[in-house]
């Protein structure tokens, strides 16, 4: 259903690289409007209009926005590389390298500025305030696909006992 749909489609967006200026504004465009499509979708059909329930909404919005996120990160100038990273951490909120990696994978920057990119951007990362007890430090990472699949399975059969 839709709520798989979304991880695999950012997935997807990953796997375009090296992506031109061109291709990621088109590729925006066309997220903004599968982002609308998918908020339509309770209702397409439907001869009852109603609003589609909240925490669909929230999922579409939440998930379809970091996919419009992750392009404009990569539609943005890599230069000066600083400005770059904080555009980063400020768009998408996330503090995994790996995510970080595939952006500029998805740039085709070489690996030599790539390894240079990487260092500023674990530099920037704000730290997480440290307890007194040692225990866990705070992530930034977005669930798992195993995590999301398994919080929309259990909306899915709200949704199905509602209907």
């Amino acid at each position: 259903m839709t709520f798989s749909f979304i991880p695999k489609f950012i997935n997807h967006l990953f796997r375009c690289k090296p992506i031109s200026m061109v291709g990621a504004e088109q590729l925006l465009l066309d997220t903004h409007s599968l982002k609308t499509v998918l908020l339509d979708l309770p209702s397409i059909g439907s001869q009852v209009l109603r609003k589609a329930p909240a925490s669909y909404t929230k999922i579409v919005v939440k998930g379809m926005t970091r996919a419009e996120m992750i392009l404009k990160v990569v539609m943005a100038p890599h230069e000066p590389p600083v400005v770059f990273v904080d555009n980063y951490i400020k768009l998408l909120a996330d503090g995994n390298p790996e995510t970080f990696q595939k952006i500029l994978d998805m740039k085709g920057l070489k690996r030599s500025e790539q390894s240079s990119m990487l260092e500023l951007f674990r530099q920037r990362l704000p730290t997480p305030p440290s307890g007194a007890d040692g225990g866990p430090s705070l992530s930034f990472s977005a669930p798992t696909p195993e995590q999301e699949s398994s919080r929309i399975r259990k909306l899915e059969k709200l949704i199905k006992k509602r209907l």
